[in-house]
């Protein structure tokens, strides 16, 4: 927030019209007016201007809005994810590159919703040098110190891998400034650095209160940042600090091996709708994901930073803040059809067309995650091809995913069986609402799929800004680019084994691609998945592009060569700043 300021309006409509001439009338008298200079009296003040930093995070992940959230913007258009074939055929498609230009809205949403956290940050920070605030101690002090530059840190980091070099803001502007100079890029990663460095050295281990971060969270982002500098400079020392940052993160924040939390416990009797809390068939892998199972305070040693997210009771009981809406991301079962050969007479067109009053006649049935609006899809590399371990635990029907699912209409012989997508219409339009859903983003809520009460939609769950299981391909990423394969492939193999997958690398066949192929299985709805490709090699990631995105493999029209290595400074930006030249990347007009 720029400015901490109470303005009160002039006590205009307590006067008589008819007793004061027109420049009084016009006159105005605030009783008091709150500035920069002297908004701040408490350290408490300070304290919430880094909880809006926070906030702005959360808003970044995009918890409270859909349309800004990470899963969209942050990797729609990639390897991963982007609106499904059947909703636009491609023509806005994320990775139908022609519709990309300067002024795209995630382009410079991203740009400015990052900038907002920088803002907080230095004005936190310029107040925790304000002689005339008091702090509880020293500490607290520091600590609130800290975390303003972890979060600017973490802001320029993000706008380094997506933008390459940024303005450096370092101080809280209050006047308007349009001569604003881009860095380089190793100079915008070497600030994130200093940042970042300098929480790690005062942060506390672990945060002090769940949603805060601690020195995990530093050292994850540094080892990501160093890569980062890594590839820009071709110097290698930056690969052995990324190696030791994520060592130290993962010493602090070990991987959860065994089964743990809500869901885990054979002895809770409790139940939830009369379903019995108790999942006997989960596994390790789906805990990580089960509300009330994301912090540390909850038993999670694998949680580095948790975004914070009220419960549905919470939000219904007090209004704000509400959490993703989940049921864009669910396949359109209601749309899907059968195939010549499973169609039958009497029953419903499709298997979900006539939902049988055991799931309530709904048009969302919890069991299936909820309603489809399908804004976004996995691309069959993301939702098929790369799980390919049957064992691998992210990937198990009905605890981590669901990939086929049961029919519901009581009139078929299929009734209460699972289906599969080679029973539906192949058409392409029809077969391509189909896809699974993954837990980490649409909780498979087993104990109320049954349940016509509205709370089983899971509209509010934390998430995860970093957790160990990706710290661990940081780490193979670094030891990989150091040469050390054998040491890169036991990084890999942590979190396959944690996954008890059937195979494992070794040092010969670990790759660049085996990273990212891995951070797919771990890290999916979850990473930034263009921040990740952005810091990596222009031919790394345009060639994960071409083999996986969704429109550029499946549509010949939109194949078209990526000319950019970068995205564009939004034109805005560019635009406003008259006062000194704001250099655009290359490829972008």
């Amino acid at each position: 927030m720029r400015y901490y300021y109470l303005l009160l309006a002039a006590a205009i409509g307590t006067m008589s019209l008819t007793s004061c001439n027109d420049d009084e009338y016009l006159e105005e008298h605030p009783k008091s007016s709150y500035t920069i200079e002297n908004a701040f009296t408490k350290s408490s003040q300070v304290q919430a201007q880094v909880t809006k930093g926070y906030y702005d995070i959360y808003d970044w992940y995009g918890c409270s809005d859909f349309f800004n959230s990470i899963v969209r913007f942050k990797s729609i258009g990639t390897d991963v994810m982007d609106y499904p074939y059947w909703q636009h055929d491609g023509s806005a498609g994320y990775s139908n590159f022609s519709t990309w230009n300067t002024n795209s809205a995630w382009v410079s949403s991203m740009w400015n919703n990052l900038y907002k956290v920088i803002g907080d940050a230095n004005n936190a920070l310029e107040q925790t040098n304000n002689a005339d605030i008091k702090w509880e101690s020293a500490d607290q002090r520091t600590e609130t110190r800290m975390e303003a530059r972890f979060l600017r840190g973490f802001s320029y980091l993000r706008l380094t891998e997506l933008f390459g070099g940024v303005p450096l803001v370092d101080k809280y502007d209050t006047e308007l400034r349009f001569d604003y100079e881009r860095a380089s890029r190793a100079d915008s990663y070497l600030f994130a650095i200093e940042d970042l460095k300098a929480a790690l050295d005062s942060l506390p281990d672990y945060p002090s209160e769940d949603g805060r971060v601690g020195k995990g969270a530093a050292n994850h982002f540094l080892a990501e940042a160093y890569l980062g500098l890594g590839v820009e400079t071709k110097e290698s020392s930056y690969y052995a600090k990324a190696e030791e940052c994520a060592k130290n993160a993962i010493a602090l924040h070990p991987l959860m091996t065994q089964r743990f939390g809500v869901r885990a416990n054979a002895g809770n009797t409790s139940s939830n709708r009369g379903q019995a809390t108790y999942l006997p068939e989960g596994n390790v892998c789906g805990d990580l994901f089960y509300i009330g199972n994301f912090d540390r305070s909850e038993g999670n040693t694998e949680a580095i930073w948790v975004i914070e997210t009220p419960t549905y009771e919470q939000y219904r009981a007090t209004g704000g803040q509400r959490g993703m809406d989940p049921f864009v991301f669910g396949c359109v079962a209601r749309d899907l059809n059968w195939s010549d050969q499973y169609k039958e007479d009497g029953a419903a067109p499709g298997p979900w067309k006539n939902i049988s009053a055991k799931y309530h006649t709904a048009a969302m049935p919890a069991y299936l995650g909820g309603m489809g609006a399908a804004q976004v899809a996995p691309t069959n590399y993301a939702a098929y091809t790369v799980w390919n371990d049957d064992t691998d635990l992210r990937y198990q029907q009905d605890v981590t995913v669901r990939y086929k699912y049961l029919c519901m209409d009581e009139k078929h012989s299929m009734y209460g069986k699972y289906i599969t997508g080679d029973m539906l219409d192949q058409g392409p339009n029809n077969l391509s609402k189909f896809y699974p859903i993954f837990s980490k983003l649409i909780p498979l809520d087993e104990w109320s799929y049954e349940s016509s009460d509205e709370t089983h939609m899971v509209y509010n769950h934390d998430y995860y800004a970093a957790r160990s299981g990706e710290t661990y391909l940081l780490l193979a990423e670094a030891q990989l680019r150091q040469g050390k394969k054998a040491e890169a492939a036991e990084a890999l193999n942590a979190v396959r084994r944690r996954a008890q997958c059937s195979w494992t690398y070794s040092a010969d066949n670990v790759d660049i691609n085996s990273i990212l192929d891995e951070r797919v299985r771990e890290c999916l709805w979850e990473e930034a998945r263009w921040c990740t490709l952005l810091r990596m090699e222009p031919e790394v990631w345009k060639q994960r592009i071409y083999d996986h995105a969704m429109f550029i493999s499946d549509y010949e029209k939109y194949n078209l060569k990526i000319e950019w290595n970068l995205w564009p400074i939004p034109k805005s930006v560019v635009d406003m700043n008259t006062g000194a030249p704001m250099e655009q990347n290359s490829g972008w007009k």
